[in-house]
C-alpha cells in the first residue's frame, strides 16, 4: 500500500548550543490538506520549516517526502522536489520590479539577452491565473502596499507549482478581500493535491482554511487531530497549558477604581478628507476606549491624524482641555502622546538597529554626557525597560530583526513608555504576535491605566477589543456609528454597527 502522506516526520530533534529547538517532533501532512501548525514564538515552528526545506540538518528523526527518505541540503534542493515557501520576512528584492522578482534566475532570453517583451507576458499571465489582476507586473516591489508585496511573495512560490507548500503568517499583512483571495488560492491548490502547512495567529483562521491541527509547545509535539475536534479554548490550552480563561483571570475587571472624571483628549467634529469626518469622543484619564471597524473604515487614519502624521480639514482636538495644533508628531510627543503603529517593522522599527538604539532612540538627549552621548546612561535606560517588560534577549545589543514580533511590540513600548506619555495610541497591538505574548501586552495595558495612563486601541480582533475596552467606538466609512460600554457590547453589536446597518 502507498504511504498516505505527502510528507512525513518522525522523531525529529534540532539541538543549538544551550537550547533543544525540536524534541522528537512528529509531523504528517496528506495531499491535499491544509495542515495548521499552532504554537507559540519558540515553540519550534520556524526550525522545523527550515529543516523541512534544508535549511538546517536534524540532529536525529526521519523525514520522508513522497514516501522516500530525503534530506535536501539546501533550499534549491528542496524546491525542485516540490517544496514551496512563503516566509513571514519576505524574499522579495525591492529595488527590482515584480515581473523580475517572479522569474528571478530563470528569465526568458533571445540572443543572451532578456526577452523582456516575454518577462511580461508570462508575468501577467500567471499573476492573471491566479487571481492577482491588480498586480502590475511591472511595478518597482519597493513602491507596492505591504498586502501587495505579500501577494507577490505566495505568487512567487506559487510559480513552480509545488506539491507541498510552507505558509508562515501569510495573512499578516492582508486585507479582508486579500485574505479571501488568498483562501480561494488555497482551496484550488487543494483540488489540485497541494499538501499546504498553514501557520498563523489568527486563530479564526484556522477553522475556516484548515482541516487538520497540529501545536508545538517548547520544542515538543503537543497534539494532532482534525479541526472539527478543537474549539477556540482548547486550541489556546494546547498552545500555552491554560485556558483562556485562566489567562484572562480578573484582567481589566473592577474598572471603576481606574478610572477619573477628568477629560484628557476630546475630539470635536474632527475630519480629514476622504479618510474619516466628524468624529466626536472623549477619552478619560485611565480609560480604555476601543476603535473597531471593518478594514477601510478609517480607524488607522483617525490615530495617524490624532498623532500629527497627517492633517486634518476640520475639527479641533483638545487635551486636557486646552485645543491643540497637532500638525507633527513632535507636537503630539510634547503633549505626552504616543502612537504605536500597526506596521511596527516599516512605521515603528529600526529593524537595522539593535534593541538598544530602538527604545532610547526617542530620549536620546536624556543620554548625554558632559560631551556625548552616555554609553552608561543608553546601557542602563535599554535594560531597564528588558527587565520591566521581560523582553526576551541576551543583549541590548542585539538587532531588533532576531526577535519575535512579540519582543518586537514590546521594543517599541518601552521607547514610548521612557517619554511619559499620558496618552498612548496603539494601532493593532498584537498584530502578528502569539497568544502567549497577547497576554502580556493585555496585561500591559492595564498596569499602563492604573498608573493613569489613557488608551485608545484600534483592532480588528472584537474577542480582543471586548477584553480590553472600557467602551467601544465603532466606525464604518469614517464615521463612528455607535459607541458601546463594556457591559453593552457584543460581538453581533459590533458588528451591526460595524456594518453601518443603525446607529446607537
Amino acid at each position: 500500500m502507498a504511504n498516505q502522506y505527502l510528507l512525513e516526520l518522525r522523531g525529529v530533534t534540532k539541538l543549538f548550543p544551550a537550547v533543544k529547538a525540536l524534541d522528537q517532533v512528529e509531523l504528517s501532512v496528506k495531499s491535499g490538506s491544509v495542515h495548521a501548525l499552532l504554537g507559540e514564538n519558540g515553540a519550534g515552528k520556524s526550525t522545523l520549516m527550515n529543516i523541512i526545506t534544508g535549511v538546517y540538518q536534524p540532529d536525529e528523526g526521519e523525514i520522508e517526502f513522497e514516501g522516500r527518505p530525503v534530506r535536501f541540503s539546501g533550499v534549491d534542493v528542496s524546491r525542485k522536489a516540490g517544496i514551496g515557501l512563503v516566509h513571514q520576512e519576505g524574499s522579495l528584492l525591492p529595488d527590482m520590479d515584480v515581473r523580475s522578482n517572479l522569474f528571478l534566475g530563470r528569465y526568458p532570453s533571445r540572443c543572451g539577452f532578456v526577452n523582456h517583451k516575454r518577462l511580461s507576458r508570462l508575468a501577467r499571465e500567471f499573476l492573471d491565473s491566479i487571481g492577482m489582476e491588480e498586480i502590475d507586473e511591472c511595478a518597482v516591489v519597493e513602491t507596492l502596499s505591504t498586502a501587495q508585496r505579500q501577494l507577490v511573495e505566495i505568487a512567487k512560490a506559487l510559480i513552480d507549482k509545488p506539491k507541498l507548500l510552507l505558509l508562515d503568517e501569510p495573512t499578516a499583512s492582508l486585507t479582508e478581500r486579500e485574505v479571501e483571495l488568498l483562501f480561494k488560492i488555497i482551496r484550488s491548490l487543494q483540488q489540485e493535491g497541494v499538501g499546504i502547512i498553514y501557520i498563523s495567529h489568527r486563530l479564526d483562521e484556522i477553522f475556516q482554511i484548515c482541516d487538520r491541527i497540529t501545536v508545538f509547545r517548547d520544542g515538543r509535539h503537543i497534539i494532532t487531530d482534525a479541526a472539527e475536534n478543537f474549539t477556540f479554548d482548547s486550541m489556546i490550552t494546547s498552545m500555552v497549558g491554560r485556558s483562556l480563561n485562566e489567562q484572562a483571570g480578573t484582567l481589566m475587571k473592577n474598572r471603576e477604581d481606574v478610572l477619573r472624571d477628568e477629560r484628557v483628549l476630546e475630539l470635536d467634529h474632527l475630519s480629514r478628507k476622504g479618510f474619516f469626518e466628524d468624529i466626536s469622543i472623549s477619552l478619560r484619564k485611565g480609560e480604555v476606549l476601543g476603535l473597531a471597524g471593518l478594514v477601510g473604515a478609517g480607524r488607522s487614519s483617525l490615530l495617524e491624524s490624532m498623532f500629527g502624521f497627517s492633517g486634518i480639514t476640520s475639527g479641533s482636538i483638545r487635551i486636557k482641555g486646552k485645543q491643540i495644533n497637532i500638525n507633527h508628531p513632535n507636537t503630539a510627543i510634547r503633549h505626552k502622546v504616543a502612537f504605536i503603529p500597526e506596521d511596527r517593522k516599516y512605521k515603528g522599527l529600526s529593524m537595522a538597529a539593535d534593541i538598544r538604539e530602538n527604545i532610547n532612540i526617542s530620549t536620546m538627549r536624556r543620554m548625554r554626557g558632559r560631551l556625548l552621548l552616555s554609553e552608561s546612561k543608553q546601557n542602563k535606560a535599554a535594560e531597564k525597560y528588558c527587565q520591566k517588560l521581560r523582553i526576551k534577549t541576551d543583549t541590548v545589543f542585539k538587532q531588533v530583526n532576531q526577535l519575535s514580533g512579540g519582543n518586537q511590540q514590546k521594543v517599541i513600548i518601552s521607547r514610548w513608555l521612557q517619554t511619559e506619555p499620558e496618552i498612548m495610541l496603539l494601532d493593532e497591538p498584537t498584530h502578528g504576535i502569539d497568544v502567549g505574548a497577547k497576554q502580556e501586552i493585555y496585561k500591559m495595558i492595564e498596569d499602563l491605566t492604573r498608573q493613569g495612563i489613557s488608551v485608545v486601541v484600534a483592532s480588528s480582533e472584537m474577542t480582543e477589543l471586548m477584553l480590553l475596552c472600557d467602551r467601544i467606538a465603532v466606525m464604518c466609512e469614517g464615521r463612528i456609528t455607535g459607541c458601546l460600554s463594556r457591559e453593552e457590547a457584543t460581538e453581533d453589536k459590533i458588528l451591526t454597527l460595524a456594518s453601518g446597518e443603525i446607529q446607537a
